[in-house]
C-alpha cells in the first residue's frame, strides 16, 4: 500500500470517519454529528454577523451607506441577505433533526415511497432534502444581480448630469463633478454590498448542501438494505 493511502486512512480513523469514503460508507458517518456541528458553526458565523452590523452602526457605517445610495438598492441587498441567513439557520436546525437516528420523517417518507412506487422514491427524496435549497440560492444570485443592477443605476446617473453641462466654466465643471460623485457612489457601494452579500450567503448555502447530500445518500444507502 502507498504511503499517501495509509496516512489518508489514519486521518480519517482520528477523524471518526470511515477509511473507505464512497457512497457505501456514507451511511455509517456519523451524520447526526456533523449536522450539530453544522448547525452551531451557522450559529457562531450569524452571532459575528450580528456583531459586525453592531459595530458597524455604532461608528455610523450604515449612515454612510444610507446616505451613500440614495437608491436604497444596497438596503434591499442586506435586508434579504438577512432574510436568507436566517432561513438558512431553520433549514441547518431542520437538517439537524432530519439527522438524528430514528426521528427522520424523510427517512421514513422515503421508504414508504420505496414500498409504493419505487421510481419516483428518489425524486421525491431529492424534492425534500434539496428542493428548498434551489429558491435560497436563487436569492443569492438576486445579490450579485441587484448589486449589478446599482451599477447600471449609478452610471446612468453620471452619464445625465454629463449631459447637462451647457459649458465648461470651472464653477460648473465643479458642480458637475459633485453631482457625478453621487452616481459613482451608488455604483460602487451596490457592488461591494452585492458581492458581499452573495459571497457570505453562498457559503452558508454550500455547507447545507453538502450536508443535504450526505443525509440523502445516507437515507438511500438504507433504503438499499
Amino acid at each position: 500500500m502507498k504511503l499517501w493511502q495509509r496516512l489518508r486512512e489514519q486521518g480519517r480513523v482520528e477523524a471518526g470517519l470511515p477509511v473507505e469514503f464512497g457512497a457505501a460508507a456514507v451511511g455509517r458517518a456519523d451524520i447526526a454529528a456533523l449536522s450539530q456541528r453544522l448547525f452551531w458553526g451557522w450559529a457562531l458565523l450569524a452571532g459575528v454577523a450580528l456583531f459586525t452590523a453592531w459595530w458597524m452602526q455604532r461608528h455610523g457605517w450604515w449612515r454612510a451607506l444610507v446616505d451613500g445610495d440614495p437608491s436604497g438598492i444596497s438596503v434591499v441587498i442586506a435586508l434579504l441577505a438577512a432574510v436568507v441567513t436566517g432561513w438558512c439557520g431553520v433549514r441547518a436546525w431542520r437538517l439537524q433533526q432530519e439527522a438524528q437516528p430514528g426521528g427522520s420523517r424523510w427517512r421514513s417518507a422515503y421508504l414508504a415511497d420505496l414500498a409504493h412506487q419505487q421510481g419516483e422514491a428518489s425524486a421525491l427524496l431529492a424534492e425534500r432534502t434539496h428542493g428548498p435549497h434551489e429558491t435560497a440560492w436563487w436569492f443569492t444570485a438576486a445579490t450579485i444581480k441587484l448589486g449589478l443592477l446599482g451599477t447600471v443605476v449609478g452610471f446612468i446617473l453620471m452619464s445625465s448630469q454629463l449631459g447637462k453641462s451647457q459649458s465648461f466654466e470651472l464653477a460648473e465643471v465643479q458642480q458637475l463633478l459633485q453631482q457625478m460623485t453621487g452616481g459613482m457612489a451608488i455604483a460602487l457601494y451596490t457592488t461591494l454590498v452585492g458581492l458581499i452579500a452573495n459571497l457570505w450567503l453562498g457559503l452558508q448555502l454550500l455547507l447545507l448542501d453538502r450536508l443535504a447530500d450526505r443525509l440523502a445518500a445516507d437515507i438511500l444507502a438504507d433504503g438499499a438494505r
